[in-house]
């Protein structure tokens, strides 16, 4: 886990996270990932999909049970089509204000249906009508979707609002500041994101001007988790796990007690993240993430003494059968279909791949539900590490020709749910309808409308509504109950600073950063399957160093220094 500062969306119901409202998925296919640079702190931590008609930005997103004036306050008239001061309504009264959008949120990604031109007209004058605005999509090639808006950006076509990264489009001065544009037409964008998330979102989007490019689309997610077979739990008399040692023992009666049948049942599912990121937080005083040590440098997470006994523990549950033995070489298609054939009695992964795909099993087993073992911890306390900082979001063109409007226009997006759902769904009881209004729960009707005018996207509106979609359910029910939820899991102890470090400065003073980050997969690997004796892993540490890991650790702690000043 060298390094692990950028993400990808995937939703979780397609395994994709999409940006939006409620899809948001896994590995497998927008899913929300952090891609890591050096030993990827999160190999997925993307999001989702699987309700790819939900939102671009959670997979069919989940539902907290809670309107959006829970989260932004409560709707100005603006929002709901009345009369306001509010900068949208303003915006309303005066002259037609045209704002271009790259549609690149993630939805129009996930399907090849296109709007009908009728209903794509009636929700842009639902939009215009309510907001004075009027939309004009610009719909990315599919494949090549950052090769056209690099082009965009660097021409003179018209272009205001588009998803981006700090790196890749700040850093070239692609993105104006924000900061004044949200000041004065912004207060729902700023009112929406809730204030336990943590102020680390904001900050990872401002440049070193200390100024705000992109309004944030996610925080800091914890999506791996140790997941078990309650039916199966009841079935053999056991309680939920809350310590590693009354885990081993479940696994143990898995084991012994085969609920699967003819010795189907695979105790533990997982991969060599999903145990990083599932359970090594047990074994270790700190987060599974880059470090600072006592001796004040930074230091990658196998370094930490604590990560020792994880290796030494998860060997023995190799060893003795509770892990899958094709674990480090089954892809995560391999781990959903034996998700799917009733096989996986635990799992340590990525959430979306079991809670995304357990809609199949119970077709065929349909006592058959995976609880999520909320309260387990190790001998050094909660299992879970989170991922980091996530530096992308919403960006205005430097280029735009009316980024007064393009922020309103978020604006309004953000400041009420059903502005929201109109944008990404379509028109209410035309192409979706509430069938719970006061929990927010929706259903298509139609794909007339697939959503072409919807950008801005955020966690916190895929929070709020959820999909009326027993498929997606699960995944809905994580994200209400647990992915946010930071009072059961370890954030990095370089949450707050890794972000700033300058990734290209560390790749040229450490040449083999890739080699490095594979070696120590490949090496714990063996460690973990007995290929290589637990005796040889201060050894290992030892050739780590030969390979450059002193190069690393000098790179990254002069980033930390920078970064503290």
């Amino acid at each position: 886990m060298l390094s692990c500062n950028r993400f990808i969306y995937r939703s979780p119901l397609l395994s994709t996270y999409r940006s939006g409202g409620t899809e948001m998925c896994d590995t497998g296919t927008n899913e929300y990932r952090a891609t890591r640079e050096g030993l990827s702190m999160l190999k997925k931590y993307a999001a989702s999909a699987a309700v790819i008609g939900l939102t671009a930005l959670a997979s069919l997103g989940c539902s907290s049970g809670s309107g959006t004036d829970d989260k932004s306050g409560s709707a100005s008239p603006a929002a709901t089509g009345g009369t306001s001061s509010s900068p949208a309504a303003a915006s309303a009264n005066k002259k037609t204000e045209k704002v271009y959008v790259y549609a690149n949120l993630g939805n129009l990604s996930q399907t090849t249906e296109t709007s009908k031109p009728e209903a794509s007209e009636e929700v842009k004058k639902a939009i215009l009508d309510k907001t004075g605005i009027e939309v004009i999509p610009i719909i990315p090639p599919k494949g090549s979707e950052n090769d056209k808006l690099n082009i965009l950006l660097a021409s003179n076509e018209p272009l205001d609002i588009f998803k981006g990264t700090m790196a890749e489009h700040q850093a070239k001065g692609a993105a104006m500041p924000l900061d004044e544009l949200l000041d004065k037409y912004g207060p729902n964008i700023k009112k929406l994101w809730p204030d336990n998330w943590g102020k680390e979102a904001w900050d990872a989007l401002k440049g070193q001007d200390g100024k705000i490019y992109a309004i944030p689309e996610i925080p800091v997610l914890a999506g791996n988790t140790v997941l078990l077979r309650e039916d199966w739990l009841n079935k053999l008399g056991l309680k939920m796990p809350k310590t590693i040692d009354e885990l081993e023992a479940v696994l143990q009666a898995f084991k012994d007690k085969d609920p699967a049948g003819n010795g189907q049942t695979i105790p533990l599912l997982t991969d060599l993240s999903g145990l990083n990121m599932g359970l090594a937080a047990g074994f270790m005083d700190i987060a599974y993430a880059n470090w600072l040590d006592t001796d004040g440098k930074v230091k990658p997470p196998v370094l930490n003494p604590g990560y020792k006994d994880f290796v030494v523990k998860m060997a023995d549950w190799y060893k003795k059968g509770y892990i899958y033995k094709e674990s480090f070489s089954s892809n995560r298609d391999k781990l959903i279909e034996l998700v799917k054939q009733n096989r996986a009695a635990s799992a340590a992964v990525w959430y979306t791949t079991v809670l995304g795909n357990d809609s199949v099993l119970r077709q065929n087993v349909p006592e058959a539900k995976y609880a999520v073992a909320g309260e387990l911890q190790g001998p050094k306390g909660f299992v879970t590490s989170t991922g980091g900082v996530s530096r992308g979001g919403y960006m205005i063109s430097k280029n735009a020709k009316n980024p007064e409007a393009a922020i309103k226009y978020i604006d309004w997006l953000q400041s009420d749910i059903e502005n929201y759902l109109t944008a990404f769904f379509g028109v209410k009881d035309k192409h979706w309808k509430y069938t719970d209004p006061q929990n927010k729960i929706m259903e298509g009707l139609n794909r007339d409308y697939i959503g072409e005018y919807i950008t801005g996207g955020s966690f916190a509106i895929t929070v709020q509504y959820r999909k009326n979609d027993p498929v997606a359910a699960p995944q809905f029910d994580y994200m209400g109950k647990y992915i946010t939820d930071m009072t059961r899991v370890k954030k990095p102890s370089l949450l707050s600073v890794e972000y700033k470090f300058d990734q290209k400065a560390i790749s040229q003073k450490v040449p083999t950063l890739a080699d490095i980050t594979r070696m120590i997969d490949q090496e714990v690997v063996k460690f973990i399957m007995g290929a290589r004796p637990i005796s040889e892993f201060d050894k290992f540490l030892q050739e780590l160093n030969k390979a450059g890991l002193d190069k690393w650790i000098d790179a990254y702690t002069s980033e930390y220094n920078r970064v503290k000043g």
